[in-house]
């Protein structure tokens, strides 16, 4: 009898004992088996702490609007499965996802795979299904260890660098540097953020990458809505030649489209116009969203670790919303205080939430965490509900009201607030 896709990822789920467990050995078994490995169709690789998701959908977007056929790999996901495999923009079906996930288990014979290798597996094979002719792959935890990694990438993106899993990656940013440029090979094209450690750079001359870094290959010149990419004089200038002195209007972060446009234009030629319409076009949900409700807005995003925090304070002066109060909720292996401290000092009232899961975390724990960074205010909710309603009883119309923290949090609010990008410019 076949499964369906809930019946699927609790399979997925209980397979392996440990939900998850490092290493490329097993998804390669596998994906040799299926001769999905190695992966024959031009890869974008995308790793980094925070920004990998912005990233992904630019350089998906970039590379739709030069006529590719594109799959899109995306870590985690907010609300369905399905948002983790792409095609051209779009999630792909339940029932070619089921179909992928009884060709792997088939495959796997006694190999035990995590939830996230048999993501990864049946996401190539749904492509290869699909017959695209270029993927851009989002690195889930890490880079050297991560699934994707399996497949050689033509392009690597390392978009930023924090501290983040900390378990599993090293207590310092050049630890976690050195995991994050586990995903580069030799002589391959790498693209590098600002604010890279030493142990990037390194990797990348090892392997005798070939850089483009921003701030030193390339330039970013941005605004609150909008960026231009200008050549730093180089290598690196005729591929960026199209959109040099080009401002292109952006609903995500400018730095992290910038960093689409150096690395789509690897696999493909840019075309000014095309590229232009491309970046404007790349939203995801739990990014900088905004939602009007009950006459006050809201702004939604994903920020869940102390380097994201900062990076969203930076992104609300830029855009000049000045929150009246924030909604909060954290993982139980995260830090609220270090998440909270880059905000205290501009919204003045605080509500801790809690989160729901075996990693979840009470919203007094976390509230204690927000206390510590010298908040004001601080209440509590059980729920997303009730702190949403909490929010509007104690915020006057128009005024500004933020959503962030784990993907979870941001999903609950975007059900209860009714989100779609599509009404929520």
């Amino acid at each position: 009898m076949s499964r369906t896709l809930d019946e699927w990822l609790v399979h997925a789920e209980a397979v392996h004992p440990r939900s998850i467990e490092m290493g490329l050995e097993r998804v390669r078994l596998v994906g040799q088996a299926l001769a999905l490995l190695p992966w024959p169709v031009p890869s974008i690789i995308v790793a980094g702490t925070n920004g990998k998701g912005s990233v992904t959908v630019g350089c998906e977007q970039i590379l739709l609007a030069h006529g590719r056929r594109v799959g899109s790999g995306y870590s985690p996901h907010l609300h369905t499965f399905n948002e983790r495999i792409r095609i051209n923009g779009q999630p792909v079906d339940n029932t070619l996802v089921c179909a992928g996930f009884a060709q792997v288990d088939a495959a796997r014979g006694d190999v035990l795979l995590t939830y996230f290798e048999y993501a990864m597996l049946v996401s190539l094979w749904c492509w290869r299904e699909l017959q695209v002719d270029c993927t851009v792959l989002e690195v889930g935890l890490g880079g050297r260890l991560d699934a994707f990694n399996a497949v050689d990438a033509q392009v690597a993106v390392v978009t930023s660098i924090g501290l983040d899993h900390q378990e599993y990656l090293g207590s310092t940013r050049e630890l976690i540097g050195r995991e994050k440029a586990g995903v580069f090979r030799r002589g391959q094209a790498v693209v590098l953020g600002r604010d890279m450690p030493d142990s990037v750079w390194t990797t990348a001359r090892e392997l005798a990458c070939r850089v483009a870094a921003s701030g030193v290959q390339f330039k970013v010149v941005e605004a609150a809505d909008w960026l231009q990419v200008e050549p730093a004089g180089g290598p690196w200038d005729e591929r960026l030649a199209a959109v040099a002195g080009q401002p292109m209007a952006t609903r995500l972060a400018p730095q992290n489209l910038a960093l689409s446009v150096v690395a789509a234009s690897v696999l493909e030629p840019l075309r000014t116009e095309a590229t232009r319409a491309a970046v404007g076009r790349a939203v995801l949900p739990g990014r900088m969203e905004r939602i009007v409700h009950q006459d006050r807005t809201f702004v939604l995003d994903i920020a869940h670790n102390p380097a994201g925090s900062s990076f969203l304070a930076d992104r609300l002066r830029q855009l000049g919303w000045s929150p009246a109060l924030a909604i909060l909720g954290t993982l139980a292996d995260k830090d609220p205080e270090g998440i909270a401290i880059a905000l205290t000092e501009r919204i003045p009232a605080w509500i801790a939430v809690s989160t729901p899961g075996p990693r979840g975390q009470d919203a007094a724990l976390t509230a204690s965490g927000i206390r510590a960074a010298g908040a004001g205010r601080i209440d509590l909710a059980g729920s997303m509900a009730a702190a949403i309603q909490q929010a509007v009883n104690r915020v006057s119309p128009d005024g500004v009201i933020l959503i962030f923290g784990s993907f979870a949090v941001v999903a609950q609010a975007r059900d209860i607030l009714g989100a779609t990008l599509e009404n929520n410019p």
